[in-house]
């Protein structure tokens, strides 16, 4: 029996080895192709989206000199700033990797690889977290199969290119962490390591939390079903313990008094600290209760949350975007796509966000049905459905999170695609199983759902536009327009009133400050700025009075400029592109460039 047992451990190991040996393969691989597609923008330093570029502005204001627990941007509505919702975790590798090599290479040259590298090492960390959990729902031979679809889903991908340093990637790799760690097959150890995750991925965005509110709810539930509760009070327990901790890490004393809406504060400590640890530290009371003392427990401790809630910031059940002035939701909001909800996306985009989801969710159902049919427990694909169903419902209403519910669908998929290579292998002719097997990997892929979505837009006659996964495009985000702007940067310090759009990129290029950028908390300055290109001239030239703004730069073939004249035909804007600047401005030449620059006269 020794050696029995013996020989078994060896052979899980071995086992184990191969798929830890494939999923690196598989990340190499991905690196590989998707640094070759975002090297020509490495040079120039064109990221994807205009949050990258204030994410680096972010770290450089850090390693120059401003506080940790401060992430103003000073530049932006000078001089009293933006605050900003981001989170410091994000900035920790980005800038380990700049302080450990600019010695060696430069500035430049160090911004440029920490900008590759750290999107390239989270993508590591995600498909880790995919084999990790589809082995525990499956096998190992299917947790391969979840990692290699995993390295063709491009709403999942977008998120980690090379240069793209925003939080999304994060979110989605902790996510799935948080996830993978919840199956453990150890419960109390696997609770808290989920619960550690939960907590960073909060930490990091605030957005995390339905999805984190759901996996601690489906805990819960099962604790509740008679599941040893060593699980669910890990879970609890360590999310709150770690919500405070994270909180106390990244925040000086006077955070405690700002309650914000849109990331972790005081605000939120009721239902993500105190409910977690009421829920867990009670939990071990009652685990040979009944169902109805579990549930009792549940909703105290949510009362409790919720009246803190209630009690420091009863505006934030609006959630952030809730108090956004009309104007600027309007001219602003409404033209971002990542955040709006699928019936507002191109067709393209809806086809991504709705056809992979559901061939996961489908793989999910067949599985758990498998399951049962064998006398197996079959909870835990019970569990992994519910929360894919749950980030696919949010992804219909935010398309952001697509990525993330495209990582949920993986495991489903994977098993999907190995019952069908099974039936594929079984047949007797080789040229049959090469071709089933080629034919089931690309229609179970991520990829075979684009080709789906697209061939039915044009079985329907609708022209098949390319996917817009990212938020920016080239003239969004000043890509070639900003290749000529040495005379602006060669310009003294000023003060410019240019759009929210091309103010991230411009802080990276120049010393100048600007008057407004596309993010929420500078709300009165984006006013400010939509009124000043919507409005006749005077309403421009009595904010660059007040303001003490010299000089005026807007990006012709850019969208925004595009909504704000189609908008007000009357306004500057629409004077701006047709030719006809006011007396007051002078025009300042931009060889190189398609920007137009224009100085104050009087």
């Amino acid at each position: 029996m020794s050696a029995l047992a013996d020989g078994d451990g060896a052979k899980d190991a071995l086992t184990r080895s191969r798929l830890i040996l494939g999923v690196t393969a598989l990340w190499l691989l991905a690196c590989s192709i998707l640094t070759a597609m975002a090297w020509p923008h490495v040079g120039p330093l064109e990221m994807w989206d205009p949050d990258d570029y204030l994410r680096l502005q972010q770290v450089r204001d850090w390693l120059g000199g401003q506080s940790f627990f401060d992430v103003t941007q000073y530049r932006i509505d000078p001089p009293g700033g933006v605050p900003m919702h981001w989170s410091r975790l994000v900035d920790l590798p980005l800038a380990a990797i700049i302080l450990l090599t600019q010695p060696l290479i430069g500035i430049d040259a160090a911004e440029r690889l920490a900008s590759v590298v750290v999107p390239l090492v989270t993508l590591g960390g995600l498909l880790g977290a995919i084999a990790l959990l589809t082995a525990r729902l499956a096998d190992r031979r299917t947790a391969l199969l979840a990692a290699m679809l995993g390295t063709t889903a491009p709403l999942m991908l977008f998120h980690l290119l090379p240069l793209r340093i925003d939080h999304h990637g994060w979110q989605t790799m902790l996510g799935m962490t948080a996830i993978a760690a919840a199956f453990d097959p150890r419960p109390a150890r696997g609770g808290a390591l989920s619960g550690i995750a939960a907590a960073l991925w909060l930490a990091v965005s605030l957005e995390a939390l339905p999805m984190a509110g759901l996996l601690g709810l489906l805990l819960a539930l099962r604790w509740i079903m008679g599941e040893d509760g060593s699980r669910f009070r890990g879970f609890a327990t360590a999310l709150g313990a770690g919500t405070l901790a994270l909180f106390a890490a990244t925040h000086d004393p006077a955070a405690w008094s700002r309650p914000w809406c849109d990331a972790m504060s005081p605000a939120w400590l009721g239902p993500l600290a105190a409910t977690p640890l009421l829920a867990g530290l009670g939990a071990r009371r009652l685990d040979e209760k009944g169902p109805m003392a579990k549930l009792s427990l549940l909703a105290a401790a949510a009362a409790v949350g919720a009246a803190l809630l209630m009690m420091t910031a009863p505006i934030c059940l609006s959630g952030p975007f809730g108090q956004l002035d009309r104007v600027v939701h309007r001219f602003w909001y409404e033209n971002v796509p990542e955040g709006l909800p699928i019936w507002r996306q191109a067709a393209g985009n809806a086809m991504l966000l709705l056809l992979f989801p559901l061939v996961g969710l489908t793989g999910s159902l067949l599985a758990w049905r498998a399951a049962r049919q064998a006398d197996t427990p079959a909870r835990d694909w019970a569990t992994m459905m519910a929360l894919a169903v749950g980030s696919f419902l949010l992804s219909m209403l935010v398309q952001r999170t697509g990525g993330f519910a495209q990582a949920c669908a993986l495991p489903g998929a994977a098993w999907l695609l190995g019952q069908a290579l099974d039936r594929v292998g079984r047949h007797g002719l080789s040229f049959v199983r090469i071709a089933g097997s080629a034919l089931s990997i690309m229609a179970l892929s991520p990829i075979g759902a684009m080709v789906a979505g697209e061939s039915l837009l044009m079985l329907r006659g609708r022209p098949t536009e390319k996917p817009d996964v990212a938020h920016a495009t080239p003239s969004r985000t000043c890509f070639a327009p900003c290749s000529g702007l040495s005379v602006l940067a060669q310009l003294p310090p000023s003060r410019i009133l240019t759009g929210l759009d091309l103010t991230p990129r411009l802080l990276l290029l120049t010393r100048h400050s600007y008057a407004a950028s596309g993010h929420h908390r500078g709300a009165p300055a984006m006013r400010r700025v939509i009124d000043a290109f919507t409005q006749p001239p005077e309403a421009a030239h009595r904010l660059m009075i007040e303001r003490s703004m010299t000089l005026l730069l807007i990006d012709p073939a850019g969208s925004e400029a595009g909504i704000y004249a189609k908008a007000s035909p009357n306004g500057l804007m629409a004077m701006l592109l047709a030719g006809r600047a006011p007396s007051w401005l002078r025009p300042v030449p931009l060889p190189g460039s398609t920007l137009k620059l224009w100085r104050r006269t009087d």
